[in-house]
């Protein structure tokens, strides 16, 4: 059965054309993935196909009896409800049924009469086949799969940080079970150990979704087709992943090669045009002339430009860059209890675990942004700390890059700045744009730009590749891998971290224990 037509959609923002004429289905149990470089208009897409952005032209017709679950990062919660009671919320016209029956019971008991006991029994007979005294049973497994311990699940709302708020809507939309889930980089703010937990779900999940991921394991295990933004269309292939990667090669080969030849046509044929417009031949000139006009051009293949990032690195002549003396760390509460580590000059290390374990919390004390609630952390006189954070935040979105950039390094020149983006992927057009009109890719490039453009010898990083996209993550791996300095950073992804470090860490169980 066919859930969504998307026909001829056609959407374009300032200076640039994300699709033209794109059209593609989605039919009843399809797993979806979409891909495509940072700017490319994943996102969008999915605001479009949910109606909150309108198009050009095109229109997205989805099937009436489809329903859509959407994970929206900044939905509109009621912040006083407990973990559980959000999650029940999912059941709630069960529970309103439940509610029904039992008042039929009661006022039977009453009455004694008959139609009132069929009516209770009809209603109850409706709960079972829902499965509703399977209910506690599901929000259970939910909440203990994405990472919420039992003991959390009285917690309210608004005592979650922004990753645990994702967490809990995400386990609410799989216990809706729409007929269509959409989401949107989901595994961003999940552990490795909950990545795998929704990786099995989302296999097994029998209905259909639409999933932005530039997260290319997780891709490769749950997508049965795939959607790629690239040359100013949406382009559906009908494989998985790794099969995608390989069609799309060819495709971009041929593509390059059909409009290579468009070109070296059209130019021959202005070149004839301009000779013979005025001799002889005018009237042959004229006809190629309405050829060319009637032509359907190929559109030229957009210049990427591919990140190169660059880690300045200051000196440093003592051996050891960090030491941690009986370090306990916490807010209301202790995180991690008292551990000794020392980082020597050069050496990288990563801090792996769970969501909520303390990971961000320790880069934050070790920056001394937040209390220590036992023991001691200091580098060396002659580090300095390069710090590049997990959040994206700007003291004024209004600004460009080249604003936000030459505001803080007044020495350099505007051209100077644009030099710098340039080598971290941010064309001259993006550059020029106002920073909340960037996609949170294009934002994370900046960030790291900033980074590359100050000297350190000591790189602090809380989850570097979330939003990157897969060319941008290996620029910055290889980044990494080439400083000469100190690095210590987060990150629950493995594939990224594995060629760059020396010593990998897990928090666990308030404990930093070195694998």
């Amino acid at each position: 059965m066919e859930l969504l037509q998307v026909t001829d959609l056609t959407y374009a923002v300032p200076d640039k054309q994300l699709y033209e004429n794109s059209s593609f289905t989605l039919q009843s149990g399809e797993h979806m993935g979409i891909v495509g470089k940072n700017g490319a208009g994943k996102s969008t897409l999915l605001k479009i196909l949910l109606g909150s952005v309108l198009p050009d032209e095109g229109s997205i017709v989805w099937n009436p009896n489809a329903t859509l679950g959407y994970l929206d990062q900044y939905a509109n919660m009621d912040e006083a409800l407990t973990i559980h009671e959000f999650l029940s919320s999912a059941y709630q016209e069960l529970y309103t049924t439940e509610k029904e029956m039992l008042k039929l019971y009661e006022t039977y008991g009453e009455t004694g009469e008959d139609q009132l006991l069929e009516r209770a029994a009809a209603y109850q007979e409706r709960l079972e086949i829902s499965g509703f005294y399977e209910v506690e049973n599901e929000i259970n497994k939910a909440i203990t799969g994405l990472g919420i311990s039992n003991g959390e699940a009285v917690k309210q709302l608004a005592a979650l940080s922004r990753g645990d708020k994702i967490k809990v809507i995400l386990a609410k939309l799989l216990l809706e079970k729409p007929s269509v889930l959409i989401l949107d980089e989901p595994t961003n703010y999940l552990d490795q150990e909950h990545i795998d937990w929704l990786t099995d779900y989302m296999k097994a999940f029998e209905n259909a979704f639409i999933i932005v991921s530039h997260d290319t394991e997780f891709l490769s295990k749950i997508a049965t087709c795939i959607c790629d933004i690239d040359f100013g269309e949406i382009k559906k292939y009908h494989s998985d992943y790794a099969d995608f990667l390989k069609q799309k090669a060819h495709f971009t080969e041929a593509y390059q090669s059909q409009f290579d030849a468009q070109q070296r046509k059209i130019k021959e044929t202005e070149a004839f045009i301009q000779k013979n417009i005025a001799g002889i031949k005018t009237k042959m000139a004229q006809g190629r002339r309405k050829h060319l006009e009637r032509m359907d051009r190929l559109k030229e293949p957009e210049k990427t430009i591919p990140a190169n990032f660059t880690f300045k690195s200051a000196p440093q002549s003592s051996p050891n860059a960090l030491t941690i003396e009986g370090l306990a760390i916490g807010y209301d509460k202790q995180l991690l209890s008292a551990f000794d580590l020392q980082v020597k000059k050069g050496e990288k290390l990563v801090i792996t675990g769970a969501d909520g374990s303390g990971k961000t919390a320790l880069l934050k004390t070790l920056l001394g942004q937040l209390p220590a609630l036992a023991g001691q952390s200091h580098f060396s006189p002659q580090v300095k700390v390069g710090y590049h954070s997990q959040e994206i935040e700007w003291e004024n979105t209004e600004w460009t890059p080249i604003e936000t950039l030459a505001n803080k390094y007044t020495r350099l020149t505007y051209e100077d700045v644009r030099r710098e983006l340039a080598k971290c992927g941010i064309k001259r057009e993006l550059a020029d744009k106002n920073l909340y009109m960037l996609s949170g890719g294009e934002q994370s490039k900046v960030k790291l730009c900033d980074l590359t453009m100050q000297p350190s010898n000591f790189l602090i990083l809380d989850e570097p590749t979330n939003h990157l996209d897969v060319d941008s993550r290996k620029a910055l791996q290889i980044a990494l891998k080439n400083f000469k300095g100190s690095v210590l950073f987060v990150s629950n992804d493995e594939q990224f971290y594995t060629p760059i470090v020396d010593k990998i860490f897990v928090l666990e169980d308030q404990k930093l224990l070195q694998q």
